[in-house]
């Protein structure tokens, strides 16, 4: 990848970040606030591949005080998705009141600091801008090719466990700089593909958080929402194991593949 085109889209990302920060602080729209932290989720991916070819690695590091923003935006995110997952699984008034408060203080301190918050985007982007460089089609090749073998060890033995969720971060690496790395790539790419295999492991994970939020042990096995809640994380585990079968192979091989159906 050449360095004015990593200039370019890191440019094209921070605009529509500072925009949606914006529009956040002064609307509130929940919309905004997740369009933020996906732009700071492709923008780490690519500071991590840049890193990666680098014997000094050190733009992810200078990510650091953006990354502070992003966990700061995550309180708020984190509270809104549990609000709305509570309207889904029946009424829980107590759960979802504290929720929103939750999410209104957070938002509140947010707002506070957003002078900070825009020193700190300028700040960074300068010192990303200066440091970044270009990345060779061979460094590439061997990058995606060592992900692929990494995320296909742990899901040859698939373990429905946080090392899962791992995976999913690695697969969303590899996605994120497709559009950038994918024209140079000298090993095939099933993007489709595996954006199926990060988006099942991620219906996984959110079923398990919910399981967490409305369950506690042994005393909620009769309880509806309980239930309902393990059937599903059930036929998600799987939908996943049939998904990952020869990952590697279903991973580099560019072929329209249908989402298999579990009954």
């Amino acid at each position: 990848m050449k360095k004015e085109t990593e200039r370019k889209y890191v440019m094209k990302i921070w605009r529509s970040m500072k925009r949606h920060l914006r529009s956040f602080i002064k609307n509130g729209k929940q919309e905004d606030l997740h369009h933020f932290r996906t732009g700071v989720k492709k923008l780490r991916a690519l500071l991590i591949l840049a890193d990666s070819a680098e014997k000094s690695p050190g733009l992810e590091k200078r990510f650091k005080p953006v990354r502070k923003i992003f966990k700061q935006a995550g309180e708020i995110r984190n509270a809104y998705i549990n609000r709305e997952l509570g309207k889904t699984v029946g009424e829980n008034t107590d759960f979802m009141r504290e929720q929103q408060q939750i999410m209104e203080t957070a938002t509140l301190a947010f707002n506070a600091d957003k002078d900070q918050h825009r020193l700190s985007l300028r700040k960074t982007r300068r010192n990303i801008l200066k440091r970044i460089r270009s990345v060779s089609k061979l460094h590439l090749t061997l990058y995606y090719h060592q992900q692929l073998e990494s995320i296909a060890a742990g899901l040859n033995q698939l373990r429905f466990d946080e090392s899962l969720h791992t995976c999913r971060k690695q697969l969303k690496v590899l996605l994120y700089n497709y559009a950038l790395a994918g024209p140079e790539l000298e090993i095939s790419f099933n993007e489709a593909y595996i954006d199926q295999v990060q988006e099942a492991i991620g219906n996984w994970h959110d079923n398990q958080l919910a399981i967490e939020l409305f369950t506690t042990g042994e005393a909620s096995d009769g309880n509806e929402i309980a239930r309902g809640l393990k059937k599903q994380s059930a036929k998600l585990k799987k939908q996943l194991t049939v998904l990952t079968r020869n990952f590697q192979e279903q991973a580099t091989t560019v072929t329209e593949l249908p989402i298999p159906q579990v009954d």
